[in-house]
């Protein structure tokens, strides 16, 4: 009868299963419990692929042990409080970040809590140390405040090494004693709980005061951030882990990955074009219409990167200029599959893209500074895409003097060879310069494949693996918004911020007979630069911003800045965490004289489910 009972508990656990139930039936009672144990938190894809090669083993043994080693290996890519939200609904995120918040709302508002933290605070228990500990390191049973925490049910690790919060000869305590206040005491007990989940607590500093750091821990917005970040790059490290990102099985991103970040961007929209904004004058707007009209839209996103990818070109012809195109790549240690066959690369070290491209931030510090030194100052973009197997590569567009190009040459190189330089196909493949011959094409049509690739991929067929083109720019979105990574940068050059004010600005800013404009010529500059940039015309823009070669500090045209105020109750806003008063863009400075180039003020309207609207304050 038990047996019996177990059957049907492993049956009615299994039945929506599809990838564990075809395994559960070659196995007894107690492996299948093991079995499901293991792999409930994973998608069934990650299922299967662990299931497969653990029932090729010739032995029960090696077949669990197998699963056991490498469940524990993907347990590791997540904190151990969210293992169980390996593969989960947002819902479920959600829930979870809100259960943080209001855990850390109690500490901080509760004073029977804070009291007893206080009290606590520097207090032995048992012999053994008290609960101030320096650089995180607790012990079980090192305190009350550790009983508490289990009491309250607290999740967070209270003994990790990886993180830390010091909590001695700080701003906010007394050589390591007692807190000056109740809110230290607050933001300790909370620290060390977010810490628990490997995350990082803000800091306080100038710029954030120690109430705000408070408020940021206990609001759900907070968490949920962080919780997707860690959940969708625990699932990509997975992916990648097991080997399913590669030329030959899913390029770029994983599967998994671009689906949620196709349905994220669905969520955008409709959230968008649920939400409206009326401005001063009466006019009315989705946000969902304005977004369309911003760089958020690709393709206006793209036509700004080539419009401005060609300015830099017409510029150097005139002043004579070389254009380079250069391509760097990281070590093999970064590489998790071969692109050819998509086999494992036994020289792989664990590394993930996101380290990957720090790894590649690290190099160019450093041959920035090189280049410092020399005195060599190149213009143009960088553009940062994936490889087959999700490992960042860059691509470069530099224009630069004739004398100083093999200085810029041998400084990247250098650089990008400087880790693992003597490592076989190292000087072939890790490092490629294209100097750009006029006559045999133009320096933007390099770029622009890069470009369209990384942002839309409309006007090209395939990629260099025949993958639809559509279809791999929605990849490599989910790719760059999966690790935070910065695909373009413009490199030298002016402000691209003023030139989208300028941009805004319909009619001129000063007429014929305007008397500044024959008093002080720099005046004229605003109307030069407006012209230039209502033209779409880089090149000009960046001429009347005092050329290439000159501090943004020093140029002519800079953005003006004013407190933010509620026209209707005449109150200044504040920003929501740190209460700060919040300072926006209104306009554009010349020589002295403020220009308004944002003349309404807006407030957001969300439809309600009878077509009523709510206001909400922006």
């Amino acid at each position: 009868m038990d047996s019996f009972k177990e059957k049907l508990i492993v049956e009615a656990m299994t039945d929506k299963d599809t990838a564990l139930k075809p395994y559960l039936a070659k196995v007894d009672k107690y492996d299948a419990s093991f079995i499901i144990e293991r792999l409930t938190p994973f998608s069934n894809v990650i299922k299967k692929s662990i299931l497969e090669e653990a029932f090729s083993k010739p032995t029960n043994y090696e077949r669990n042990r197998h699963i056991l080693d490498t469940t524990n290996m993907l347990y590791k890519l997540l904190p151990k409080q969210l293992v169980h939200m390996f593969f989960c609904y947002d819902d479920d995120i959600n829930k979870k970040a809100k259960e943080c918040a209001v855990y850390c709302r109690n500490i901080a508002t509760n004073p029977k809590t804070l009291n007893f933290l206080a009290l606590n605070y520097n207090k032995p228990v048992n012999g053994n140390n008290p609960l101030q500990a320096v650089n995180g390191n607790f012990k079980p049973n090192q305190s009350e405040l550790s009983r508490l925490d289990s009491q309250q049910g607290v999740t967070g690790n209270s003994h990790s090494n990886e993180h830390e919060v010091i909590r001695a000869n700080t701003p906010i305590s007394r050589n390591g004693n007692m807190p000056l206040n109740h809110q230290d005491i607050a933001y300790h007990a909370i620290a060390r709980y977010v810490m628990g989940f490997e995350l990082k607590p803000p800091e306080p500093n100038k710029k954030q005061p120690l109430s705000g750091c408070i408020k940021r821990l206990t609001e759900n917005r907070w968490w949920l951030r962080k919780f997707r970040k860690l959940i969708t790059q625990a699932n990509e490290k997975a992916a990648i882990t097991l080997n399913f990102v590669n030329s030959k099985r899913q390029i770029y991103a994983s599967n998994i990955t671009t689906k949620n970040r196709i349905t994220q961007r669905l969520r955008n929209e409709e959230l968008l074009s649920s939400h409206f904004i009326i401005n001063n004058a009466g006019q009315r707007y989705s946000l969902q219409e304005i977004s369309d009209l911003s760089v958020s839209n690709p393709k206006i996103r793209k036509d700004e990167l080539i419009c401005r990818a060609r300015g830099f070109e017409n510029l150097a012809k005139d002043l004579g200029h070389e254009a380079l195109f250069i391509t760097i790549t990281c070590p093999s240690k970064y590489h998790r599959a071969f692109a050819k066959s998509g086999a494992k690369n036994p020289k792989w070290q664990g590394l993930m893209p996101d380290e990957a491209n720090d790894y590649l931030n690290k190099q160019w510090q450093k041959a920035r500074a090189e280049f410092k030194r020399q005195n060599i100052e190149p213009y143009g973009f960088r553009v940062v895409e994936p490889q087959h197997d999700g490992t960042p590569h860059w691509h470069m567009l530099f224009f630069i003097e004739d004398d100083k190009l093999k200085a810029l040459q041998a400084t990247i190189r250098h650089y990008a060879l400087e880790i693992d330089g003597d490592e076989k196909g190292a000087s072939e493949n890790r490092c490629d310069f294209k100097k750009i011959n006029p006559e045999e094409g133009s320096a933007t049509g390099y770029i622009l494949k890069y470009i369209v690739k990384n942002i839309d991929g409309e006007g090209l067929d395939k990629d260099l693996f025949g993958n639809d083109a559509i279809l791999v720019a929605q990849r490599i979105d989910a790719w760059a918004s999966c690790w935070c990574i910065r695909q373009f940068q413009q490199i030298g050059g002016a402000s691209v911020t003023i030139w989208r004010e300028l941009r805004r600005v319909k009619t001129a800013l000063f007429g014929d007979n305007d008397e500044g404009k024959v008093e002080n010529d720099k005046l004229s500059l605003i109307e030069q630069a407006r012209q230039a940039a209502d033209n779409s015309d880089w090149q000009a823009y960046t001429v009347a911003m005092g050329g290439i070669h000159i501090k943004q500090k020093d140029r002519p045209i800079k953005l003006y800045y004013d407190i933010n105020i509620n026209e209707q109750t005449g109150e200044c806003l504040q920003s929501y965490y740190d209460g700060e008063l919040i300072m926006k863009i209104k306009g554009l400075v010349c020589a002295g004289k403020t220009f308004i180039t944002r003349l309404f003020t807006w407030q957001v309207e969300k439809l309600s489910n009878n077509n009523s609207s709510l206001a909400m304050k922006t």
